[in-house]
């Protein structure tokens, strides 16, 4: 399913030092994004309804990314790109959704 990302995006969300530095600060909880934020300590898996929630909480990130760059080390582009390679993820895996999750590490 990966394949059918359509460039330049991927299937990446970032690095591993982005689970502390981006994913796990304090604003990403205060903007209610409690599945991304749960990224600093665990991956995460998600499947049916909570595919729409975790599309929710992307969404959140993207009306905010001004806001998020100022409390990270990272540009906005750096985070814009990687909010969007997992809302195009969504729109790949909502095709087939009763067969298939998403998985985020």
């Amino acid at each position: 399913m990966e394949e059918q990302i359509p460039a330049p995006h991927n299937n990446l969300f970032g690095f591993e030092s982005c689970r502390k530095n981006l994913w796990g600060i304090d604003l990403i909880r205060e903007l209610g994004c409690e599945l991304i934020y749960s990224l600093k300590s665990r991956d995460i898996i998600v499947f049916d309804g909570e595919i729409e929630k975790l599309r929710s909480e992307l969404l959140i990130l993207f009306d905010n990314l001004d806001i998020i760059k100022l409390h990270t080390i990272y540009d906005k582009d750096f985070i814009e790109f990687r909010v969007r390679n997992a809302l195009e993820m969504i729109k790949v895996v909502l095709k087939e959704k009763d067969k298939v999750g998403i998985a985020i590490w």
